[in-house]
């Protein structure tokens, strides 16, 4: 459950309050410091995005251009991909799928 923090309009004291928002909107607590009214605080939202962040982009990108494959490719290929014993489960994804016929 959320936690939503209610000031006081005369003397600015806060308190937190677990609740639902529907509940939370319509609530007004009394003051236990002054007796006055208490109604929740507006949520200040602040995204920061300067220039730290582009230089990181930038960064990963030019490392990104550095990374080669052994097979030459700069995506994620199979080419380097081997199995070192065949899978012993073959014959039994080919029955699974119907490309053996079942003995």
């Amino acid at each position: 459950m959320p936690s939503y923090t209610f000031r006081c309009g005369d003397c600015r004291e806060d308190r937190q309050v677990l609740t639902d928002l529907a509940t939370a909107d319509g609530l007004e607590l009394v003051c236990t410091s002054c007796g006055g009214s208490m109604t929740r605080a507006p949520v200040l939202v602040v995204n920061v995005i300067g220039p730290a962040t582009e230089a990181r982009r930038a960064a990963n990108d030019a490392k990104a251009e550095e990374i080669f494959k052994p097979c030459g490719h700069k995506y994620q290929c199979r080419c380097g991909v081997r199995l070192s014993k065949p899978n012993p489960f073959k014959q039994e994804i080919k029955k699974a799928h119907g490309f053996v016929d079942e003995d």
